[in-house]
């Protein structure tokens, strides 16, 4: 943890001595990859892959088995859509909006009805809030989080089924209501959230809509851009969540959870879904003000802007931070837990069949250890820390000047992800650790097939 801690702090110093001048106008170019008609093609496919696999979920939540394990539906949006995807969005490009089966429902309906109606869609154009910006978004991930992490039948199919049905519902109403583009720009949960990753991935969309762009890792988040209002909230929420879903695997809170649990708490809150959703929002909020005084204190040595300006100026930087360790504390979790999907295509309703020959394949659990989760994870908060540094550092070069003054502004910002790279590898590590008398209430959370590596988080439920 101390050496991870002082390569990030050396990495400011190299930073410094590299960069000396700002960024130019299109930090966001890269080599353009001409695909011509095939990428028109492949959005067509993939619409109609999003959609069937929209479909099969609903369908397996609502007619099929009803135990988690038996049942493709918790696997899938637990593990390979929300885990999988988010991985792929961060490491290669955001392939969601032509994944996305809401906009393909909301966009087969409009172009329905502009065929009916003379060219006038189903769209109301009502003025959507400045003011609001991306804070639904930055809500609605605190509670689907909440919902992952906290909510007790989070893995029951039934109920992900009637919760994907809900959120079309809302989803495509706010479609109707403002359009399409307005919507998932501001209130969307998921395309905010992957839009957000897809600005660190190496490959992003050409303008033309038939060419590719391959960039430096997290050279889209330093294009000069207006930042909306609530992107602070959603960035630091991206942090908090991941962050907080690790701090459960800790020793420290289950002696939270043991000292808070007897007499008057233990009657209030039994199975300690109060304390957790009071620590997901302490977690969120602590990370919010630290990093809003950060900016603030950044704003005094620039001597320019003040602080809200200086922490909308900043957030993207840390996008990088908030992949690194969706990676670390995801990889290994995605490697053991996604294995069941194989036998699951072959009886997605857990009805008994067997559709692929694959429906008793059994999962390999010693695919992914300890040391390869541990090694993965400082690889990964390491380098997203160090990539956070060179952006937040290439953005006070474009904001502030002379040199001087852009390298002293960036002193707090670096100093908060020094300490912030112990603190991730610390929560990482917890739960790594071979005790002498292994502790009863961590191993009783974990079945049998998950006890190894004891990082790698359960199936929600």
């Amino acid at each position: 943890m101390a050496g991870a801690a002082l390569t990030v702090a050396l990495s400011f110093a190299a930073a410094a001595l590299a960069a000396r001048a700002a960024p130019r106008a299109a930090s966001g170019a890269g080599l353009v990859i001409p695909l011509g008609g095939f990428l028109a093609r492949w959005r067509a496919a993939a619409r109609l892959v999003g959609l069937a696999l929209f479909v099969l979920v609903i369908a397996a939540g609502l007619l099929g088995d009803p135990h988690p394990m038996k049942n493709l539906a918790p696997t899938f949006v637990w593990t390979i859509w929300w885990v999988g995807l988010s991985l792929v969005t961060a490491c290669a490009g955001n392939i969601w909006p032509a994944l996305d089966p809401w906009r393909t429902l909301f966009d087969g309906a409009d172009a329905l009805a502009r065929r009916r109606r003379g060219g006038r869609g189903l769209a109301l154009g009502l003025p959507y809030p400045a003011r609001l910006g991306v804070w639904p978004a930055a809500t609605l991930l605190l509670l689907f989080v909440w919902l992952e992490v906290v909510f007790p039948d989070a893995s029951v199919p039934s109920r992900i089924a009637g919760l994907a049905l809900a959120w079309s519902a809302v989803t495509l109403a706010g479609m109707v209501g403002f359009g399409a583009d307005t919507w998932q720009r501001n209130a969307d949960v998921f395309a905010v959230y992957f839009a957000t990753l897809g600005r660190f991935a190496p490959l992003a969309p050409g303008p033309d809509g038939r060419t590719l762009v391959l960039r430096p890792p997290g050279c889209g988040l330093v294009v000069a851009e207006p930042v909306p209002s609530g992107l602070i909230g959603f960035v630091i929420a991206m942090l908090a969540t991941v962050l907080f879903d690790g701090l459960l695997g800790t020793r420290a809170w289950r002696a939270l959870d043991r000292v808070l649990s007897g007499g008057l708490a233990r009657v209030a809150d039994r199975e300690g879904y109060v304390l957790a959703t009071a620590g997901l929002l302490a977690v969120w909020l602590v990370l919010l003000g630290a990093y809003l005084a950060t900016a603030g204190l950044t704003a005094r040595l620039a001597g320019l802007g003040s602080g809200a300006a200086t922490a909308r100026l900043l957030a993207p930087s840390l996008v990088p931070i908030a992949t690194a360790y969706n990676v670390a504390h995801n990889l290994a979790y995605l490697l053991l837990q996604g294995q069941e999907l194989i036998p699951l295509l072959s009886d997605p309703l857990g009805r008994g069949w067997d559709l692929l020959g694959t429906a008793t394949w059994s999962p390999d659990v010693t695919l992914v250890g300890s040391r390869f989760a541990w090694y993965a994870a400082v690889g990964a908060i390491v380098t997203g820390h160090v990539i956070s540094v060179w952006l937040a550092h290439r953005v006070a070069l474009r904001e502030w000047s002379p040199p001087r003054m852009a390298l002293r502004a960036s002193l707090p910002l670096t100093a908060l992800m020094v300490l912030y790279t112990a603190l991730s590898l610390w929560v990482i590590a917890d739960p790594l650790v071979r005790f002498r008398e292994p502790d009863p209430s961590y191993s009783m959370l974990l079945p049998p097939s998950l006890a190894l590596p004891l990082a790698t988080p359960r199936i929600p439920g």
